[in-house]
């Protein structure tokens, strides 16, 4: 969306405010809000008032996603619904995936310049949506990539989308030890650039949201699930795929100038 040069400031100091009324929301789905409420005022003949005219209209908007039961898709944009969904069947149930879930779709969003316009928000609606799979409302067969992705392609989400988060983390040599492997190949593996930023922001992400690297993951894991879950048992096949993955994207984003962590 193109806003006017001269409004930038003017919406930077809205979204500030919001951001502390509304702590709870991600900046950048306060950012999309205010951007196109700012779109439906710039012909008012009054334009003293816009800003606060848009402040009380993002807050009124938030508040009624925020309050609904299930957002359909065609009510919001992709990411704005993927942090709904999210929260709806983490944050209470949850809430340390919700934690982390948190802290990969802000990495998701920190990352998005160094990708084109139109996978950026791919990206953060993958990054949001990708651990949905463990919610109990959600659970079928107990590998959370596959119910996770049988969820969102029945919620009509994007099928890139549900592809992306159907394989994050290696999923397929999970499958491989709990013979999943038909259910998790209806759902094709991308690879690419922004399949590896979905693994990176993922195994760079600690389980209460903060930063670690690579290393710290992989061991917080293996002492975190027993030595024969499939998840730590796969790692003898996909650990090196995910770090693989962690390298390219960090590639990727020395050459975009953007910081690692």
């Amino acid at each position: 969306m193109n806003t006017p040069r001269a409004a930038g400031p003017l919406i930077r100091r809205i979204e500030e405010r919001l951001v502390l009324e509304r702590s709870e929301v991600p900046r950048s789905v306060l950012d999309e809000c205010v951007r196109e409420t700012w779109s439906s005022f710039e012909h008012a003949r009054v334009q003293a008032f816009v800003p606060l005219l848009v402040e009380r209209a993002v807050l009124a908007r938030i508040g009624r996603l925020a309050d609904a039961d299930d957002v359909p898709l065609t009510e919001a944009s992709l990411r704005t619904w993927a942090w709904l969904t999210a929260r709806r069947l983490l944050a209470s149930e949850l809430p340390r995936r919700w934690a982390h879930t948190w802290g990969v779709a802000r990495r998701a969003q920190q990352i998005a310049p160094a990708f084109q316009q139109d996978e950026r928000e791919v990206l953060v609606a993958a990054a949001w949506l990708h651990d949905i799979g463990y919610a109990s409302g959600v659970v079928v067969t107990g590998l959370h990539q596959v119910d996770g992705a049988r969820h969102l392609v029945g919620c009509g989400v994007p099928f890139r989308v549900c592809a992306l988060v159907a394989h994050h983390a290696g999923a397929a040599a999970v499958a491989d030890l709990v013979d999943l492997t038909d259910a998790l190949a209806v759902f094709d593996d991308e690879g690419g650039p922004v399949r590896d930023a979905l693994w990176y922001c993922d195994m760079t992400t600690g389980p209460d949201g903060r930063p670690v690297t690579f290393g710290e993951r992989m061991a917080e894991l293996r002492r975190r699930r027993s030595a024969d879950d499939p998840v730590v048992r796969a790692l003898a096949v996909n650990e090196s795929e995910r770090a693989a993955a962690v390298h390219r994207t960090e590639q990727r984003l020395r050459l975009a100038g953007i910081a690692g962590r």
